[in-house]
């Protein structure tokens, strides 16, 4: 073990402020669930499909990380690390979304004016799409990320106490292994919690449609964090280079990229089919004001970021970078609600105050738990025998 870092205590105060933040929004979106039932449980989709995409996509980034053997982003995994096990935080975050699943999804209870047809897709679709099955998938999605999180990250903290070699390769071994069901799990919550929002229409490229976009997020995020400076202790900055910043700029524009070529790739053959069952998703999402909102988010994860990161200027720039990262995580969550709110809202987008605090409720405590996780240990894997390298990283 190499000693290169203090153990954290620094953030306490952004601590108890996101946690009181936390769950005054969630318990405003509660009573919000009383009032106004319907708007109060679409506000309240919007949220955790936005920060569980994050933490289980952070999961994931973390374990391709070590499927690859890669050793420049050492000095950031405890980040990713911390962020991947907060999955865990989203099994008792679900249960408002089981208890309302009759007010989200019309497969639960068909309106009395449906077509015949949309009736016969829906009742094809009992055998998956059915109350109890819906829950129990959830769980074992959500349980399954949680648990190889917590391995994760608890693997890692023993090795800061020894530098057992065997955790390397444990770690590596398990992110290899998980790696396929992990993917194949994201996919499958996808469709459960977004796309079954309206049952009849179907993508076979939407998961990864939705996973590019909060995978993208999650590296923005990442650019986030390594420009943090806290009040009373830095976090990861200082064991940073211009070549990390470098690194994870590249990273960011790659996968800028790659949502692009998924979301237009999507986008191209829906509209060639032209089939009316497959239409209707986009014609709901291209109607009255939602029209905007697609436009913006086209142009705010693609355009904007794209020849923002084309520059040495701003991806060597720890506050550059983190400035077009901010961009990219506030136009994701724009991207988000537009995924979801046209279900309950198709004429275009109406506002209203659940949405706020749904999102500052699930927002606060999805940034409180993995901070509460990070205090008291090291910021960085002290005990990989790869850190030495990644803290000498130099781009060739």
């Amino acid at each position: 073990m190499i000693t290169v870092a203090p153990i954290y205590s620094g953030g306490k105060r952004l601590l108890v402020g996101s946690t009181v933040v936390g769950l005054a929004g969630l318990l405003a979106t509660f009573l919000g669930m009383i009032w106004a039932p319907r708007e109060a449980l679409f506000s309240y989709l919007f949220a955790f499909a936005h920060f569980a995409g994050l933490a289980l996509c952070g999961l994931i980034l973390l374990a391709t990380f070590h499927a690859s053997k890669a050793r420049w982003p050492v000095v950031l995994r405890r980040l990713l690390e911390v962020w991947g096990e907060s999955s865990v935080l989203f099994l008792p975050l679900f249960v408002p979304i089981a208890l309302g699943v009759g007010q989200l999804f019309l497969w639960v209870h068909p309106s009395p004016g449906i077509g015949a047809h949309d009736l016969e897709i829906i009742r094809g679709q009992r055998p998956y799409l059915n109350v109890p099955f819906f829950i129990v998938r959830a769980a074992l999605f959500l349980g399954l990320f949680a648990i190889v999180g917590r391995k994760l990250l608890g693997w890692s903290r023993a090795q800061d106490q020894d530098g057992d070699l065997l955790f390397t390769v444990k770690l590596r071994k398990l992110s290899a292994g998980s790696l396929p069901f992990l993917a194949l799990a994201f996919s499958f919550a996808v469709i459960d919690w977004l796309m079954s929002l309206d049952s009849v229409w179907y993508s076979t490229i939407f998961g990864v449609y939705v996973f590019a976009g909060a995978f993208v997020t999650v590296t923005a995020g990442v650019a986030i964090l390594c420009s943090v400076q806290s009040d009373s202790q830095p976090l990861v900055a200082p064991f940073l280079n211009e070549a990390h910043y470098a690194s994870v700029g590249k990273f960011l524009l790659a996968f800028v990229c790659f949502w692009a070529y998924i979301a237009f790739d999507q986008f191209l053959l829906i509209w060639i089919a032209d089939l009316p069952d497959e239409i209707r998703w986009y014609a709901a999402r291209w109607a009255g004001g939602w029209k905007v909102v697609a436009v913006f988010v086209a142009m705010g994860m693609f355009v904007v970021p794209f020849f923002a990161l084309l520059s040495r200027k701003v991806t060597r720039n720890p506050k550059r970078l983190a400035a077009v990262a901010v961009w990219i995580f506030f136009v994701h969550a724009l991207e988000t609600y537009w995924l979801v709110l046209p279900a309950l809202h198709p004429t275009g987008p109406v506002l209203h105050w659940t949405q706020l605090t749904a999102f500052l409720g699930v927002g606060g405590v999805s940034l409180a738990y993995p901070l509460w996780r990070l205090r008291g240990g090291y910021p960085v894997p002290v005990g990989d025998p790869y850190l030495p390298h990644s803290l000498r990283y130099r781009q060739q």
